[in-house]
């Protein structure tokens, strides 16, 4: 990803030179020879640096300063000043420049100016980045031990090191999607770059269209002043597309666009602004399904299905249940409860007995509850909701199973699985669908155990 300079500087000679010395050392260079020209190109993508000459033909370089400035944009602004004019560059640094060299200069001394600038640009956005995860904008709450979550993590660092490459990732509600994507960002080369992120299924199509590309004044009746949208604002990082099942149909060829191409137009506007955008996806919808149903483009399923994700459900991690159980109460307890709380024996049976459809935002959101009803330190089966305190039957069972076996009642294995088989069917009302889902066997295999235990259907 290279570093985005511009030079505004009126003198050809000296315009052209700088740009060839600076394009030679690897940096992507724009050029204007008048303040408003350099001001447009601002405008049309963001500037890690600007090099300001303080005389423009048009107008003073204190204002090109002060509107970069109120850009929102945020480049490091460097001024080009002749000797006497001192003053003038320090009045510049007040208003918001970074440093000032004298003319003339040598271009070794530009170049240390530069490499200065461009790390106090890096560290801005690292300090930034760092204060949100302080303030709680990126908490990660990725936990656990199971060979599922392992394998989860290492898929995550495996893509997150590729920058460029479009991520999608997939699974249920609740599954901590956008926690995944913001540990790819977070352990990725663009880590101190911006993280945005767009809900697609929070908006009405014509206010994501603007709120995502951002529309010039007067594009429409309450244009009031130009906007820049989240798209350019994430220049240099990462735009996270949540819910991207429920983009438009109008509005998924524009953003196939944006990620072959890297350029977009605000609304009300005929020219193309160029960006450096990491595309992260996420939904909890069949994709596949909805390409063969007309509802979501080929594509840009395609376009987006290079590094996908799946984010397993809870019940198909249950070893990471009373980790993250343990992480939610060690980080609620000093807010919602008595500073400390722990978990009953018999809460913990219950825990792991559930399915949690909700998965881990109902978890979370189960733990928040228990810890505000809870009178005392423990949190006990009276604090946890119906639902959860009915699936104990399910484990209760398979505990009496094995007391059974240990107490000598019939020791050989078969029968052990006939009576653990029943237990559990029992549990489901007979329904052999729900009990082979509970079992983590199929449909197909339960009626051939069903026949090996000595059981009829029947039964």
């Amino acid at each position: 990803m290279l570093d985005r300079i511009l030079i505004i500087e009126d003198d050809g000679t000296l315009r052209v030179t700088l740009q060839d010395f600076l394009t030679k050392q690897g940096f992507d260079v724009r050029s204007a020879d008048t303040g408003e020209m350099g001001l447009a190109l601002a405008q049309q993508q963001p500037f890690d640096l600007a090099l300001v000459d303080l005389r423009l033909p048009d107008i003073s370089g204190l204002d090109v300063i002060a509107r970069l400035a109120e850009s929102g944009e945020d480049p490091v602004m460097v001024t080009m000043t002749a000797y006497p004019e001192v003053r003038t560059a320090v009045a510049a640094l007040k208003s918001g420049a970074y440093d000032y060299i004298n003319k003339p200069f040598d271009l070794e001394d530009l170049r240390g100016v530069v490499a200065r600038a461009l790390e106090v640009r890096k560290l801005r956005r690292e300090v930034a980045w760092r204060r949100a995860q302080a303030d709680g904008q990126a908490t990660m709450e990725m936990v656990g031990v199971s060979p599922a979550f392992l394998n989860l993590v290492a898929t995550t660092q495996r893509i997150a090191a590729a920058a460029r490459v479009p991520v999608l990732i997939l699974g249920e509600s609740g599954t901590g999607k956008e926690h995944v994507a913001q540990a790819i960002h977070a352990r990725s080369p663009r880590a101190g770059g911006p993280w945005v992120t767009v809900n697609c299924s929070a908006l009405p199509e014509g206010l994501l269209e603007a709120e995502m590309f951002g529309h010039e004044k007067g594009a429409f009746t309450d244009a009031r002043q130009a906007r820049k949208g989240l798209l350019e604002l994430a220049d240099g990082g990462t735009l996270f597309l949540d819910e991207i099942g429920d983009l438009s149909l109008a509005l998924q060829p524009k953003l196939l666009r944006a990620i072959e191409t890297q350029t977009f137009r605000r609304i009300g506007s005929q020219k193309e602004t160029r960006v450096d955008v990491r595309f992260v996806a996420a939904t909890h919808r069949n994709l596949a399904g909805m390409v063969a149903q007309g509802t979501f483009r080929q594509d840009l399923f395609y376009r987006l299905n290079v590094g996908t994700i799946e984010v397993p459900p809870l019940r198909e991690r249950r070893e990471d249940i009373m980790a993250l159980a343990e992480y939610f109460l060690a980080r609620f307890a000093p807010t919602i409860g008595s500073g400390q709380a722990s978990l009953s024996d018999e809460v913990r049976r219950c825990l792991i007995a559930y399915r949690w459809p909700g998965n881990i935002r109902e978890l979370r959101n189960v733990l928040e509850r228990a810890l505000i009803l809870c009178d005392g330190p423990t949190i006990e089966r009276a604090q946890l909701p119906h639902e959860i305190v009915d699936a104990a039957p399910q484990l209760a069972g398979s505990v009496a199973i094995h007391a059974a076996v240990k107490s000598g009642s019939d020791l050989t294995l078969a029968a052990a699985e006939r009576r653990h088989i029943q237990q559990v069917l029992d549990h489901c009302g007979g329904n052999k669908t729900h009990a082979a889902e509970l079992l983590g066997i199929t449909r197909l295999t339960l009626r051939n155990r069903l026949g090996a235990v000595g059981l009829s259907e029947e039964e």
